[in-house]
């Protein structure tokens, strides 16, 4: 894996755990001063992705990344139609919890394994 294609991945995960945490802690105030962190976080992993999928060569990941990626786009558009008062907040714990899994064992590699 190139150095590059490692850190998008380790940066989708970060963004993955931090959105599960400020869904799960109920004492986050998640929508005060302007935060909008469910929103937020979103963002971030549909950005990721969408770096991601250009440089990612292995097509079963690719493919991977094109699923999160519909789906974070979706999923922000109800965050922000809710942020509107327009519909309800998803449930994204298990969801976030699941994509980290896909890819946490496939973005851990060690110093020796980075392609240079």
């Amino acid at each position: 894996m190139k150095p590059i294609l490692k850190w998008q991945y380790d940066q989708i995960l970060k963004e993955l755990i931090l959105l599960q945490e400020h869904q799960t802690d109920p004492t986050c105030p998640c929508t005060t001063d302007g935060q909008m962190c469910v929103r937020k976080h979103l963002l971030a992993i549909e950005a990721y992705v969408q770096e991601t999928m250009a440089m990612e060569e292995n097509e079963y990941y690719k493919e991977k990344l094109k699923e999160l990626a519909d789906q974070v786009q979706e999923y922000r558009r109800q965050e922000e139609a809710a942020l509107r008062n327009e519909a309800e907040h998803a449930d994204l714990i298990e969801w976030s919890r699941d994509w980290r899994k896909t890819f946490e064992e496939y973005s851990l590699v060690g110093e020796e394994q980075l392609e240079m």
